[in-house]
């Protein structure tokens, strides 16, 4: 693979932030995933899929070039030089001004450089007149494409055979191109538009999260039907079988749990943010609230990577490469802490909805945010951020296949790895039961768990949320036999500390991956002393005497 990789000439995509370059990516891919891949010294992130007509290249997208940022710029110039050939994605609606940005990265006189110019529809007719003018009376290798109707079959070749010369760029430049702006809303005004931008993070979040609680209460219904007609099968099956399937920790009685429960949230938070994303909504909220970010140490544009975090941590640590190198910790630091991932927000309804107290969610979502915040405040502190340059972005009706293409991907990730890792806790859990140890592991919590009066038979949730989140489902043990004797704050210190005490293994490997061991262990260390200190405070709000 890595061979034939190193062979294909490689086509360069190359733009500022939400130009349309990866939109072009997906369609000339045939909505290929592609192989990600880092440039070796940096945390720059590319994305490589082969052609589908010719498999002697492969398209490479790249990250969008931000305003002052010169460490972005001088890893693409370094991936410009290795390019066979550049393909400059430039607004029709900013073509002047975006292309002299470009140029200042591109020698066109030692590279192959074409333009596929986007936005086409937002484009005056003057300036599309103009264009289509100059590149049939030059042949300029140039398109205006309207990046959501491109597919495999629509591939230009120029690229192939024609490249821009020194005299064809002047000529373009000389050009009287009117821009056009997007219209301003309600997202720019000074003080409705931070709380119009939080009213939509909270809706985007709330809504898909309500429509999952439903069909997760209709799910479970057909869950308890089915465990009963599993039980009286195995009547007659030996103990250890019966105990493997149904048993407290058991394949099926806990594993069907977690697909029912976490299985929507999946859907419904995906379908959500990819409309989000694809209408240009989350750059305009990304502008909206950078001043309030800035007071616990984060820039605006880190908000994407905490918002992805609530569909997959892992994606969102990755995610954050693209985070200035000054804020990236403190990003990261917010999204263990406070971007519960799908698969924790989908067990941690579960456990509310079993022990009849779903009105828990919203304030345990609040109050995990909040504890971030102050948590990335205290130990990150604030830092002089890079300043934000505001490209407001065009609003537009999201393309179904594009929303359809990523809750697919989403849908994949969860069946081939959530879900047999969640199964392999349950395995665990229930061979550690069974030969007794799980007492053995209640006693050594014991004291721990006598602080803020916690029963010893939460320790198995405890220990395995270290390595998976939605472990969170064992508190559901015994078909909910455990949650009938917990209080209402016993519930929720449960659910809190499961979700804060330390980040997930997996999360916890990226993050050694991405920066390294050290700063891994030192942010979990952290993380655990915020959780125990926030718990206990907790607990003494809710008038727990913890003495």
């Amino acid at each position: 693979m890595l061979v034939k990789s190193a062979r294909r000439k490689r086509l360069l995509l190359i733009g500022l932030e939400s130009v349309g370059k990866t939109t072009l990516f997906s369609r000339w891919t045939s909505f290929g995933v592609g192989e990600e891949i880092n440039v070796r010294g940096s945390t720059y992130l590319l994305r490589t899929h082969p052609l589908v007509h010719d498999s002697g290249w492969e398209i490479v997208d790249t990250p969008g070039v931000r305003l002052g940022d010169e460490l972005g710029a001088h890893m693409l110039k370094k991936e410009i030089e290795k390019a066979n050939h550049v393909m400059l994605v430039i607004r029709g609606t900013h073509f002047q001004a975006e292309l002299k940005q470009l140029l200042q990265l591109v020698e066109v006189e030692r590279s192959n450089v074409s333009i596929a110019v986007t936005f086409v529809d937002k484009m005056s007719g003057i300036a599309k007149q103009r264009l289509k003018e100059i590149q049939e009376k030059e042949g300029l290798p140039l398109i205006l494409t309207n990046g959501r109707k491109e597919n495999t079959h629509t591939f230009p070749s120029l690229f192939y055979t024609q490249r821009l010369t020194l005299k064809q760029i002047k000529d373009l430049l000389s050009l009287s191109l009117p821009s056009h702006e997007p219209i301003s809303l309600l997202f720019e005004r000074p003080f409705v538009g931070p709380v119009l931008s939080c009213m939509t993070l909270l809706s985007t979040f709330m809504l898909p999260i309500y429509f999952a609680y439903l069909v997760g209460g209709w799910g479970e219904k057909w869950v308890d039907k089915s465990l009963l007609f599993v039980k009286e099968w195995l009547q007659y099956a030996p103990q250890w079988l019966e105990t493997l399937l149904i048993g407290d920790y058991g394949l099926l009685s806990l594993g069907m749990y977690s697909f029912v429960w976490a299985f929507p949230v999946v859907i419904f938070l995906t379908f959500v943010t990819a409309i989000i994303d694809d209408t240009g909504i989350k750059d305009r909220i990304v502008d909206s609230l950078h001043t309030y970010l800035r007071k616990i140490g984060l820039h605006g544009e880190d908000l994407i990577p905490v918002f992805t975090g609530f569909g997959c941590n892992v994606v969102a640590v990755q995610q954050s490469r693209l985070c200035h190198a000054c804020t990236r910790k403190s990003c990261i630091s917010l999204i263990s802490f406070a971007s519960a991932c799908s698969y924790q927000l989908g067990a941690t309804i579960s456990v509310f909805h079993v022990a009849q107290k779903p009105y828990l969610f919203f304030p345990y979502i609040v109050v995990l945010f909040v504890v971030g915040a102050i948590h990335t405040r205290i130990w990150n502190g604030v830092v002089t951020t890079p300043h934000h340059y505001v490209r407001r972005t065009f609003l537009q009706w999201p393309t179904w296949t594009s929303v359809l293409y990523q809750v697919k991907r989403n849908v994949v990730q969860f069946v081939t790895q959530a879900m047999p890792v969640f199964l392999f806790i349950c395995l665990v859990a229930t061979i550690i039961n069974m030969f007794g140890w799980m007492n053995v592991l209640g006693q050594l919590f014991t004291s721990f768990a006598h602080i803020f009066h916690l029963p010893k038979e939460v320790a198995p949730t405890i220990f395995f949320s270290i390595i998976r989140k939605d472990a969170i489902l064992l508190l559901n043990e015994g078909n909910g036999a455990l949650l009938s004797t917990l209080t209402t704050t016993q519930l929720f210190l449960s659910v809190y500390m499961a979700s804060t005490l330390t980040v997930c293994a997996v999360t916890f490997w990226t993050i050694a991956k991405e920066l390294e061991l050290k700063a891994a262990i030192r942010l979990t260390t952290r993380q655990f002393i915020t959780a125990i200190s926030s718990s206990f405070l907790i607990s003494l709000l809710l008038y727990i005497d913890v003495y």
